[in-house]
C-alpha cells in the first residue's frame, strides 16, 4: 500500500455518510425552524427583524467529518431603515444606521453589545420553560439554549435519544458584493472570474484590542466557496488536517476549523491542487508549522488582520509543538513504510 492508497483510507473513514448526512439534516431543519418561529412569537422586533438562516462553516464546504452534528449558521437580520457598512481595520467595519430611535442604534451606529443584548433576551424569554419537539424523524429532543451571544454566537443544543445536534447562530448583516467597504479582495474562481453574485456578511465580533461596541467582522463563506469549488484536493487535504487536528484536539487548543482552512487559502495560486494528495497534505501540514512558528495567519480578506491575534502565546506555542511532533511522526512512518502508524495518528 501506498500513502497515497492509506491517505484514501483516512479519508473514506473521515467521511459522513450520505444516510446520516440527510437525516441529520432533516431533524435540524426542524428544530431550527421550531426555535425561530418561538422566537418570533415571543419578540414582535425579532420577527420582523429576521432575514433568513445561511449556512457557513464546515457544513457549507462539506468538509465536516464523521457525524453532522454541528451546523454554523448565519441569522440574518434585515432592520428598517439603510445601512451602510464603513471600513474600520484589520477586516472590521461599522455599521452606520440612519434611525437613531431603535434600540441597538448608538450615534448613527449599530452597537454590538445593545444588538446581542437584544437577542438575547429574546432567547432567554423562548427558554424560560423547557423545549421539546418530535421531529418528523420520530426523535424527540430537549433543546437549551447555552452560549448566549457573549462572544459571537447564540449556541442551542438538543438532546436526542439517539443523537445529539447543536447550532450556533451568529446574527448577521447582509451586503452585495459593490458594497465591500475594505477594498479590491481580488478573488476569483477556477475560471479566472471574480466573484460578484454572492453576498458577504458582517458579524458582531470584538477587535482584539478594542474596546469599541461598534465593531463587526467582515466574512464571506460563500466567496471562499466558490474560489475553492473546482480545486481538486483542496478539500481532501482540509479534511486530513482537521482530521489529524481532531485525532489530538487537546494538544491544539483553540485551532480552528477556519484557522486550518485559511492556511490552504494563503496558497491559492501557489500550489497545484492537482498535485497528488500526500504530497499536498505534507506540504500544507508545513505551512501550518511555519504559520505557528511566525505567529501571523492573514485572513484572506485583510492581509492586515492576524487570526492568531485570538489565540495566547501559549496556545499558539502547544499547536507548533504538537503539529511539529506529529510531522516528524508522519516522516518517520513514511520512511519505513509503516503506514498503520499514519493511520493511529489519525486515531482510525
Amino acid at each position: 500500500m501506498s500513502l497515497a492508497q492509506e491517505l484514501q483510507y483516512i479519508l473514506d473513514n473521515l467521511r459522513i455518510s450520505d444516510s446520516d448526512r440527510a437525516s441529520y439534516t432533516t431533524d435540524a431543519v426542524d428544530i431550527q425552524n421550531y426555535v425561530i418561529e418561538k422566537l418570533k412569537l415571543e419578540d414582535d422586533s425579532f420577527r420582523r427583524a429576521f432575514g433568513g438562516l445561511s449556512l457557513a462553516g464546515s457544513y457549507l464546504d462539506r468538509v465536516k467529518l464523521k457525524t453532522p452534528d454541528e451546523f454554523d449558521l448565519h441569522m440574518v437580520l434585515k432592520l428598517p431603515f439603510p445601512i451602510t457598512p464603513q471600513k474600520d481595520e484589520k477586516g472590521f467595519v461599522f455599521l452606520y444606521a440612519i434611525d437613531n430611535h431603535h434600540p441597538i442604534v448608538t450615534d448613527n451606529y449599530i452597537n454590538r453589545k445593545e444588538l446581542q443584548d437584544w437577542l438575547r433576551d429574546a432567547f432567554d424569554k423562548v427558554f424560560d420553560s423547557e423545549l421539546r419537539i418530535r421531529c418528523k424523524s420520530g426523535e424527540v429532543y430537549k433543546i437549551m439554549y447555552t452560549a448566549k451571544g457573549y462572544g459571537c454566537a447564540h449556541t442551542i443544543e438538543a438532546e436526542g435519544k439517539n443523537r445529539n445536534i447543536s447550532f450556533d447562530l451568529v446574527p448577521a448583516f447582509e451586503f452585495t458584493w459593490a458594497q465591500w467597504p475594505l477594498g479590491n479582495p481580488g478573488l476569483y474562481n477556477s475560471r479566472k472570474k471574480k466573484i460578484r453574485n454572492f453576498p458577504w456578511f458582517a458579524v458582531p465580533q470584538s477587535k482584539p484590542g478594542s474596546k469599541d461596541d461598534r465593531t463587526f467582522m467582515a466574512c464571506a463563506p460563500h466567496w471562499e466557496r466558490q474560489i475553492t469549488m473546482d480545486l481538486n484536493n483542496f478539500k481532501n487535504v482540509l479534511r486530513l488536517m482537521k482530521g489529524l487536528r481532531d485525532a489530538h484536539a487537546d494538544d491544539f487548543p483553540h485551532l480552528s476549523s477556519y484557522m486550518l482552512k485559511t492556511v490552504l487559502l494563503q496558497q491559492l495560486g501557489k500550489v497545484n491542487w492537482y498535485t497528488d494528495l500526500a504530497t499536498l497534505f505534507m506540504k500544507m501540514w508545513n505551512c501550518l508549522i511555519e504559520c505557528l512558528l511566525n505567529g501571523r495567519l492573514e485572513f484572506i480578506l485583510a492581509k492586515e488582520q492576524n487570526i492568531f491575534d485570538r489565540m495566547s502565546l501559549g496556545e499558539r506555542h502547544k499547536c507548533y509543538s504538537t503539529a511539529s511532533k506529529l510531522l516528524s511522526e508522519l516522516r518517520y512512518a513514511l520512511q519505513n513504510g509503516n503506514y498503520d502508524a499514519i493511520s493511529q495518528l489519525f486515531d482510525i
